[in-house]
């Protein structure tokens, strides 16, 4: 995730982020750790020409929950070529992404049916990750567009083998492209807008030897001075896979995946900054006199994510076991006030830059072990699993204020010493599940399972000159129900009911407000799906009960009476909606309409007011051609109103800054197969250049707003072999 670096007077401190998902085999057979069945009707593996391997976004004849499934042709021909994984998922049902920098150069706060970045999980391959303290996913630093084979957009909690800290808001699921037994590879250049441009390439091995040794190689490298004045960016990824059969019934998988990303970092914009220097401002400037300056407002994280991988099948029992590690290394300094409100002098009356540097690392290592087997016969069939999920996790963060001229510690006006952030942060979580896939009938399956979930976390250190610690010890068992009936080869119906969990996050140990809750929901959704050679299209409705929704205020506490965030739980929120994808070839001429939307309400059940970051509706709609050398998608985007705080529309002291207006954007492609293996395609985002604000701070006066990126263009040349 893209943050600006904001010290305020306040001098708070900013966390890093995380994010990943799981590769599905056949029906809902899944021994990759997460319940996201994209099954047989993959639309990776649809004929060419048909609406599955046109469509942008599908569900799954097989799936218990609500998805949206990218296929790789979608990576590589709809999404712009520079896209993370938010600006992947973005037009999708119920989500919503914004990108002030540019797709893929600052995506920020990624939500879907209004649950925040930290509220839903992120899988690699079937591997949950994030930040360790707020749950969160450092967007920019993980697995770009090129490196990816899929992504599925799953809208539930999935049944008691989906594992992860979040899951009650969905998983979104990415997955690394698979090996090949024959060689093949790709090779591509892009440039555009703001100086962008990027070289990717990938390579598949195909089998080496007698004993089947397959590997592959995906690199991406990434520069562009940004969308957003001096808000310059730098990105190399590296992702390898090596897959070893070891005798006929086991394969050994190794997966390697590393990035280095480097940024300016930049804040929203009030008003008459905007008015003053344009739309483009954010708060950067190359004045080495500025708090504003770009090369003091600098991100640097270095990121790596490894497992490996054991997989067989003896006698009927079905085993998979993933041990994995990742870990993220954030850095760099950041002025007090970039936007120039607070004069250096007020902070360093001796002379100098007021800044901070923030150094941030966290790892995380763990294993996941799945078990199956067919038990059964006739209405008895069935499948058993089980597994476990176990992962520690230490995160270590420091901020000293400096003179950034210098980069030298110094002690700010008002404040008792550099030192403002010093902590140490541990967590262990263990979860682990039962549940049994019954098929009573030849086109119905009905899971229910059991999950138990332990997690633990300590803390120790200062945070804001106060000092923090403690410790959270929270256990839960939950259950889930679901149900798929395939009516016909084309078209299946299903129900859900499912529990979700998530323990409170680090900031809770921060602040002083005594014990909180965890957050806890119920989740009931049903849907229908429907995939024929011309026509894909499903349809879904949702209810999440929302218990325990953690809340804070800021309360003077000590004799100074500094200003600290106190949390509880304020009560219990409501999410509901109605989801819906559609695409359909039109006849022979080589168009096909798309369409996507939704209808959602998320309220406060004490107040009845929509909380804050959910849209009330959500829609995707356009065209789709393919036929002979040429290609194309033309698709809108729009985003109903959302609040920057609780919405108060009515009230009798109504704040009309909370409120943002709707919004949409216009993605339209083009592109050119010089030859199958040869083409060049123009991707053009933001076609009517609609600057509207996109998200703020809802502050009564003055307030700060990012925006719509200006409208931006990329061509890239590819060559497939």
């Amino acid at each position: 995730m893209h943050h600006a670096v904001r010290l305020g007077l306040g001098l708070t401190a900013l966390a890093a982020a995380t994010g990943a998902l799981a590769q599905s085999t056949n029906q809902t057979t899944n021994l990759q750790g997460v319940a996201v069945s994209a099954a047989v009707d993959d639309p990776n593996l649809a004929p060419p020409g048909t609406a599955a391997a046109l469509a942008p976004s599908q569900g799954s004849l097989f799936e218990i929950e609500p998805q949206s499934v990218l296929s790789r042709s979608y990576i590589q021909t709809i999404a712009t070529p520079k896209a993370d994984y938010l600006a992947l998922l973005e037009l999708t049902p119920s989500a919503v992404n914004a990108s002030p920098n540019g797709a893929g150069l600052s995506s920020k706060s990624g939500t879907v049916r209004g649950f925040q970045d930290g509220e839903y999980d992120v899988t690699f391959d079937g591997i949950p990750f994030g930040d360790p303290g707020a749950f969160g996913h450092a967007t920019t630093a993980f697995f770009p567009g090129p490196s990816l084979g899929k992504v599925v957009v799953d809208r539930g909690p999935g049944t008691a083998s989906n594992l992860g800290n979040a899951t009650f808001g969905g998983t979104v699921a990415l997955y690394s492209a698979p090996t090949t037994d024959k060689p093949s590879g790709q090779l591509s250049t892009m440039y555009g807008s703001g100086a962008t441009w990027q070289v990717a390439g990938e390579g598949n091995t195909g089998t080496l030897n007698k004993v089947g040794t397959e590997a592959s190689v995906n690199y991406s490298h990434l520069e562009s001075d940004g969308l957003i004045d001096n808000a310059g960016f730098r990105q190399d990824n590296v992702l390898f896979k090596v897959k070893q059969p070891l005798g006929d019934h086991t394969t050994l998988t190794l997966v390697a995946d590393y990035n280095k990303v480097k940024w300016n970092t930049f804040t929203a914009q009030p008003k008459k900054q905007s008015d003053r220097f344009g739309l483009e401002f954010g708060g950067l400037n190359r004045d080495p006199e500025s708090q504003g300056f770009s090369d003091y407002n600098i991100d640097d994280r270095h990121a790596d994510f490894e497992y490996l991988q054991l997989h067989g099948d003896y006698n009927g029992w079905r085993f998979d076991n993933k041990f994995y590690t990742y870990g993220l290394r954030d850095s760099g300094p950041g002025g007090v006030d970039l936007l120039g409100n607070t004069p250096n002098a007020a902070l360093l009356p001796n002379g100098g830059v007021p800044g901070a540097i923030n150094h941030s690392r966290y790892r995380a290592a763990g294993d996941m072990l799945a078990v199956e087997k067919d038990v059964g016969s006739g209405w008895l069939d069935s499948t058993l699993r089980a597994g476990v999920w176990a992962e520690r996790t230490y995160q270590v963060q420091d901020q000293v204020t400096v003179d950034l001229s210098t980069m030298t510690p110094r002690v700010l006006a008002g404040t008792p010493n550099a030192n403002i952030i010093d902590t140490d942060q541990h967590t262990n979580t263990t979860q682990s599940y039962l549940e049994v896939e019954w098929r009573p009938l030849e086109n119905l399956s009905i899971t229910p399972g059991v999950k138990q979930i332990v997690f633990n976390r300590t803390l120790d250190g200062v945070s804001n000159f106060l000092p923090v610690g403690g410790a959270g010890h929270f256990a839960t068992t939950l259950a889930t129900l679901s149900a798929n009936y395939r009516i016909d080869s084309g078209l299946a119906v299903y129900g859900q009911y499912a529990e979700g969990f998530q323990a409170p996050k680090v900031n809770i140990l921060q602040g002083n407000g005594g014990h909180v809750d965890p957050q806890q929901t119920k989740n009931y959704q049903a849907g229908i799906v429907w995939k024929t050679p011309t026509t894909v299209a499903d349809l879904d409705v949702y209810y999440i009960d929302f218990a325990n929704l953690v809340s804070s205020v800021e309360e003077p506490i000590g004799p100074a009476g500094s200003l600290v965030s106190v949390f509880t739980n304020q009560g219990g929120v409501i999410y509901k909606g109605v989801e819906g994808e559609y695409t359909h070839i039109l006849g022979d001429s080589g168009f096909s309409f798309t369409a996507n939307g939704s209808i959602n309400t998320a309220y406060s059940k004490t107040t009845h007011r929509q909380i804050s970051n959910a849209p009330e509706s959500t829609a995707d709609v356009g065209f789709i051609y393919d036929q002979g050398p040429l290609y194309g998608s033309f698709l809108v985007k729009y985003v109903g109103t959302r609040f920057t705080g609780v919405g108060e529309t009515g009230a009798e002291n109504y704040n009309p800054n909370t409120r943002l207006p709707t919004y949409n954007y216009t993605n339209f492609n083009i592109g050119y197969r010089f030859t199958p293996d040869l083409r060049l395609q123009l991707s053009t985002n933001n076609l009517f250049d609609h600057r509207t604000p996109i998200q703020g701070n809802g502050a009564a006066s003055n307030p700060t707003y990012y925006y719509l990126a200006a409208r931006n263009y990329t061509a890239q040349l590819t060559y497939t072999f």
